[in-house]
């Protein structure tokens, strides 16, 4: 019922408090696909201070803290679910969207392809230009023909579906909510959280077998960031 501006200064306050004893608020992301094993989202607000989100807490392990502990059935598992929920997001996605773009309708901006806000923010309408970007450089003579031959089909494509991604699934950004021990009762789902963007090998291994459809795009990325020579900051 408070109005926007009063709830951005009471999260903006909240997120300087929070800093002060060493916890760092996350305002990227603010909107959540029901049927998604997320954090529930309370509020969000965007306002010219910035924006804010709340979000329920998820209480349990992080894989990243306890990835030595993990069974290869427990990995197999994980393999599963994290299949299942980005089957399902792709499934509930697909065609809401005819550009990419940030879901708050922004610009893209991200890590991985850092000179779009650089060059003047851009919301792309043909897939074929948003992979140009990141797949950056094939044109180089030290790329043009080594990796070129390889990448530019998959760029040229123009049956791409556009669909809301996760762009940092790392063991890092998912929690077994309760612990491991709750987890591998089966009582629990896994959460994949920290959602405002999306390489270790034996992770990327694992990826492969979340993404079975899509071993081409992944052989492609792992080609250009080990072959391209081009740094990302």
């Amino acid at each position: 019922m408070m109005p926007a501006r009063l709830r951005s200064t009471l999260y903006r306050q909240l997120a300087q408090v929070s800093t002060r004893f060493g916890y760092q608020l996350s305002t990227d992301v603010f909107r959540s696909i029901l049927g998604l094993h997320v954090p529930h989202l309370i509020d969000y607000v965007v306002a010219s201070s910035g924006s804010y989100t709340l979000m329920s807490w998820i209480d349990g392990d992080c894989c990243n803290d306890i990835w030595g502990e993990l069974t290869p059935m427990d990995k197999a598992r994980l393999i599963a679910e994290l299949r299942a929920q980005i089957h399902f997001l792709r499934k509930h996605t697909i065609g809401r969207s005819r550009t990419i773009r940030a879901s708050s309708g922004a610009p893209v901006s991200d890590p991985r392809v850092p000179w779009i806000a650089d060059d003047g923010p851009r919301i792309f309408s043909i897939p074929s230009d948003f992979f140009k970007q990141v797949w950056l450089g094939l044109d180089y003579p030290r790329q043009r023909d080594t990796i070129k031959p390889i990448i530019q089909p998959l760029v040229d494509r123009e049956d791409v579906p556009i669909v809301f991604c996760y762009g940092d699934l790392l063991p890092k950004n998912i929690i077994l909510p309760g612990g491991l021990a709750r987890w591998r009762a089966g009582t629990t789902p896994l959460y994949p959280i920290d959602w405002e963007y999306s390489d270790e090998e034996q992770w990327y291994g694992m990826m492969r077998e979340v993404f079975p459809d899509y071993s081409a795009e992944l052989e492609a990325d792992w080609l250009w960031w080990t072959k391209s020579g081009i740094p990302i900051v």
